[in-house]
């Protein structure tokens, strides 16, 4: 893969771009006193704002979370879109989860104090969520989390070898990186935190949480103030991920263990 297609992939998808299975699908959801699903398809094909509307609807939402087969025709960006955007939604009206989430940031004493109106313009940032959207559904395959590019041979399990390879690499390649390992910091800390603690219990690992927390936010840090990230209009996304990632981390704990694997609670 080229470099500049590699730097496409942070961007591959978005509801502008949907494709016409997962526009269909939307349509048939939403819609409930018309069947012209192909001619509504070709008039708000590419509007953003009227798709995103009807993604966050109760009646979609409900769709596909009692969905059984017909699960398996949207794609992994459809459903990442729907649940995530609906996961922050509720944490938008989660007054508990806000006033923590501030507490905790600005123990870290940051150049500019939280607040809420700041968590908020985070919360609401279609561009963040587009980009984690992208992010989980390149993530479903599983051996393209230890993968810096997607048709990349060598795998990376550790962030320091990824760090070195950033050393030998070209400038773009150097921005790609910086992107992977915040990528794939805030996956383990977001998706599947019990694996980063089983680590660090059982597997003679000497680093936690703390630790990823930390190279993410530096290493997104570092893509947003690339000269590809400007150019690729990513700077302000990525330092939204860099200074907000325990927030992001956060919420997609959230969307994890309510929407795709929640718990059951015993009778």
């Amino acid at each position: 893969m080229e470099t500049e297609e590699a730097i496409q992939e942070l961007q591959k998808d978005s509801l502008q771009k949907l494709p016409d299975k997962d526009l269909l699908f939307l349509i048939e959801s939403y819609v409930t006193k018309r069947n012209d699903y192909e001619n509504i398809a070709s008039l708000i094909r590419g509007d953003e704002d009227i798709i995103g509307k009807m993604i966050d609807s109760d009646r979609v939402f409900n769709k596909v979370m009692n969905c059984t087969e017909r699960i398996l025709e949207i794609s992994p960006y459809f459903l990442f879109s729907l649940l995530l955007r609906r996961a922050l939604r509720e944490k938008r009206k989660d007054t508990k989860f806000i006033e923590k989430t501030i507490e905790l940031l600005n123990s870290t004493k940051p150049v500019i104090p939280w607040n809420k109106k700041r968590i908020m313009n985070l919360l609401e940032d279609t561009q963040v969520s587009n980009y984690i959207a992208n992010m989980l559904a390149q993530f479903t395959k599983s051996s393209r989390l230890f993968k810096i590019r997607e048709d990349e041979k060598v795998s990376y399990q550790y962030i320091v070898d990824m760090i070195t390879n950033s050393l030998r690499t070209d400038n773009v390649g150097k921005f790609y990186i910086y992107c992977h390992i915040g990528n794939y910091t805030l996956f383990l800390t977001g998706m599947i935190p019990e694996y980063i603690e089983y680590r660090f219990e059982y597997g003679r690992r000497s680093v936690d949480e703390h630790y990823y927390v930390d190279f993410g936010k530096t290493y997104y840090g570092l893509a947003s103030e690339h000269t590809n990230a400007r150019k690729n209009r990513l700077s302000a996304t990525l330092s939204q991920l860099s200074e907000g990632f325990e927030v992001v981390a956060q919420v997609l704990c959230f969307m994890n263990r309510q929407y795709l694997y929640p718990v059951v609670k015993n009778a």
